[in-house]
């Protein structure tokens, strides 16, 4: 049986069983959308099929095997460049220029003691105490892994809470405008991660750093200026729609090729068309109809990749992970509200806001592994999967309350 064809009942069976399961348990409690796509790709991974079969003595059969999942790379590649894209089109200049000073600080205060708390306590446990005698370029690329994809907050939340009770007070704008910046610029860092700790550098005439980094945004460059030259006056949907997707799998094949994140390239390209190009509207629009489709198909990837960690560690890893994200986003928040001129545009709690992490994350999960497969690979995607599901099972209440506490949700129980 083909690895697509697999796919596509996985993918079937999933989006209906998951979808019917989600109306009945949205009845009782919200789930953030794509959690149980998660938890279908582990279920139906071959690693956790592996883990029980081992642990408990069954017989599970795979549905999925690693030869499969080798197979499928290159399109979950495109995969996660479709993301991306749809992720660099909504990334303007003017939406900078236009923010609200003390969002910027919320959103700046979030990157940096986020990135640098949960990297650098990483760091710290991984070269002293976990693995002292790993290469440090796998322990940095770790860390650093571990502190952009913690430094990720949802945007997609509070969106929600803002439809739903149609509120759009001043803490409702800031947590509004800083997770969108905070989106932004941590996919940038992730992408940078990859230039900066470069798998294979060492096998091609390009040797240092800033020559990767400087490299793929070039490509992205010109695939954009050329992308903007062949489409600039198409009028079919249906030719301009097809060229679009080439394009796509175009540049997340040199990203794959190259070991640079497809995510990261086709989001460059994305903000590229989005602030130099008239084509920018014709792309998101019929991108934003597949995004769903193609997030589940992610989502599922990234569960499919999970490789059980021993019960005792894994406990005690994400657990630790759990809290330090909870007190470096609880810290950073209430840091940039110490620091503002204008207090009464944030409140003291606004961290509550940033824990809710968004499914871009899956993406970078997918990414790092097909980069960055060393012994801290099923570490860092236990802990971030594992944050993921934590947080978006009690984020939305937390941010309900915090919102229903700064008075701008009136007449809903906490």
């Amino acid at each position: 049986m083909s690895p697509l064809f697999i796919f596509l009942i996985v993918l079937v069976v999933g989006f209906l069983g998951a979808n019917l399961f989600r109306q009945k348990l949205l009845t009782k409690v919200y789930l953030p959308a794509g959690l149980e796509y998660i938890l279908l790709g582990i279920l139906l991974g071959p690693s956790f099929s592996g883990w029980l079969n081992v642990n408990f003595g069954l017989n599970i059969p795979n549905l999925v095997d690693d030869n499969m999942l080798r197979q499928m790379a290159p399109g979950i590649a495109a995969a996660t460049g479709i993301i991306g894209l749809v992720y660099g089109l909504r990334f303007k200049v003017s939406d900078f220029q236009n923010a609200d000073s003390e969002h910027i600080r919320v959103a700046t205060f979030d990157i940096i003691i986020s990135v640098l708390v949960i990297g650098g306590i990483s760091f710290f446990v991984f070269y002293f105490y976990l693995f002292p005698g790993s290469k440090i370029e796998n322990i940095l690329a770790a860390s650093a892994a571990l502190g952009i994809m913690g430094s990720v907050s949802s945007n997609s939340l509070i969106k929600s809470i803002m439809n739903r009770y149609q509120i759009t007070g001043k803490i409702t704008s800031a947590l509004d405008v800083s997770t969108k910046i905070n989106l932004d610029i941590n996919i940038f860092l992730f992408g940078l991660l990859f230039g900066i700790i470069h798998i294979g550098s060492t096998n091609t005439f390009i040797k240092s750093p800033i020559e990767w980094i400087v490299t793929s945004i070039l490509l992205a460059l010109l695939i954009g200026i050329l992308l903007n030259l062949f489409l600039g006056r198409e009028e079919d949907e249906k030719k301009f729609f097809v060229a679009i997707i080439g394009t796509i799998v175009f540049t997340s094949g040199i990203g794959y090729f190259i070991n640079i994140s497809p995510l990261f390239m086709n989001f460059i390209l994305g903000f590229i068309l989005a602030n130099f190009s008239k084509i920018a509207g014709k792309i998101e629009k019929p991108l934003t109809k597949i995004s769903d489709p193609v997030g589940i198909l992610v989502v599922i990837m990234a569960g499919f990749n999970w490789i059980p960690l021993p019960p005792i560690f894994f406990i005690v890893a994400a657990a630790a992970f759990i809290l330090i994200r909870f007190v470096s986003k609880r810290f950073s928040g209430y840091l940039a509200y110490a620091s503002s001129f204008e207090k009464d545009k944030l409140i003291p709690n606004i961290g509550l806001g940033l824990l809710p992490q968004d499914i871009i994350v899956c993406a970078m999960i997918v990414d790092y592994i097909n980069v960055y497969q060393n012994e801290f690979t099923n570490l860092v995607v236990s802990c971030i999967l594992t944050s993921m599901i934590f947080f978006g099972l009690i984020s939305y209440r937390l941010s309900k309350r915090l919102l229903i506490d700064a008075g701008e949700i009136r007449g809903a129980a906490k």
